[in-house]
């Protein structure tokens, strides 16, 4: 009375799980790519057919988010869902902070502790984490939140250990966050590498661990905390599916009630990606000359980003240029955008292509 895909990517796994749908079977699935790609169609011909699907290996490895969403915070008013999503690239950047080597290095690292792939850029690139976290979103608001309503800023594959240890001294830590935020204007979906203060839970969740705060209106915010890459957690989240749901089985209740409540009529808005507001680091390599700081500043203040803190620094291992680094107010990502393309086109003042990164906590 059930079947259960493992294989991931999105074909034949999608037509596996309908056609077990249809034939009459429940089904158990690890597949974060075809169920964030498919999750209408999937989901529709559950309820249609009347069976349950069950994803607990999906999101998270091992960390029961899953039910904890669906379940345990059933009756909340979801505000924001923030994440660690990804066991590969938090391995990647807890190596490039201990031990202070570039993401090349750390990369290596993780392949030879089996928590990267020879083709890493489904992680890296923050597609994994662009899947898990339209799952959740999906779960919380339920209705279909599309993969390509995620603005995936950018992966970890070009941050600049430089970056990481000037942050650390600003008292933050790096790491790769899936963001959704409820807002009057829409929800916020965004995946990017940020900082996290050094108070901050996520601050110290290393290695193969994820964590997932949900914020519910009367619950405050839930944080749940796991290995979350690994072929043992994985399983052990499969197994508990395949258990919970044999439970469901034996009481005749499976898919009597749908899994996920889901109405494939209602829309959610999505925030455009410029309209999203936030604290910011960044880091200017710049030529060393009179005025540099004041013109950085003014072409920042002409697009109202203002100014938090900032640190100069001239006369380096180079005496040709210096480095600028800013910490922002809160500002809209579309306003800082057009002030660092015009920065950038400076060449009189700009060296390099300006750093930046979202601080989320």
């Amino acid at each position: 009375q059930a079947d259960v895909e493992l294989i991931g990517g999105y074909e034949p796994a999608r037509t596996i799980i309908t056609e077990s749908l249809k034939a009459g079977k429940n089904v158990v699935s690890a597949n974060k790519a075809a169920l964030a790609k498919y999750w209408d169609q999937i989901f529709t011909t559950a309820q249609i057919y009347q069976k349950s699907i069950y994803y607990e290996a999906s999101v998270g490895g091992v960390i029961p988010v899953v039910q904890g969403l669906s379940e345990g915070l059933a009756s909340e008013e979801i505000l924001e869902i923030k994440g660690i999503l990804n066991g590969t690239t938090n391995f990647i950047l807890s190596e490039m902070k201990k031990h202070c080597v570039p993401y090349e290095d750390a990369l290596k690292s993780a392949q030879k502790a089996g928590y990267a792939e020879a083709d890493p850029s489904f992680d890296v690139n923050g597609i994994d984490t662009a899947n898990k976290l339209a799952i959740l979103a999906s779960l919380a608001w339920g209705s279909w939140v599309k993969v390509k309503n995620i603005s995936v800023i950018k992966g970890i594959a070009d941050l600049d250990i430089e970056d990481i240890l000037i942050t650390q001294d600003f008292g933050y830590a790096v790491k790769l966050i899936g963001s959704a935020q409820k807002t009057k204007d829409g929800i916020d979906l965004s995946i990017q590498p940020c900082l996290v203060s050094h108070e901050h839970a996520f601050a110290t969740v290393e290695n193969e661990y994820n964590a997932i705060m949900i914020t519910g209106k009367d619950s405050g915010d839930v944080l749940f905390y796991g290995k979350g890459a690994g072929q043992l957690p994985a399983a052990s989240a499969v197994v508990s599916d395949i258990i919970n749901l044999s439970k469901s089985i034996v009481t005749n209740t499976a898919g009597v009630v749908p899994d996920v409540v889901y109405d494939s009529t209602k829309k959610i808005k999505i925030l455009p990606a410029g309209k999203s507001k936030a604290p910011y680091y960044l880091r200017f390599t710049v030529i060393d000359r009179p005025g540099v700081l004041s013109k950085i500043s003014g072409i920042l203040s002409e697009f109202k980003v203002s100014i938090a803190r900032s640190l100069a620094q001239f006369n380096m291992s180079k005496k040709d240029y210096g480095r600028i680094t800013i910490i922002t107010h809160e500002t809209y990502s579309e306003n800082l955008e057009k002030a660092l393309k015009q920065i950038n086109a400076t060449k009189s003042i700009i060296k390099s292509k300006t750093v930046k990164i979202k601080i989320e906590f």
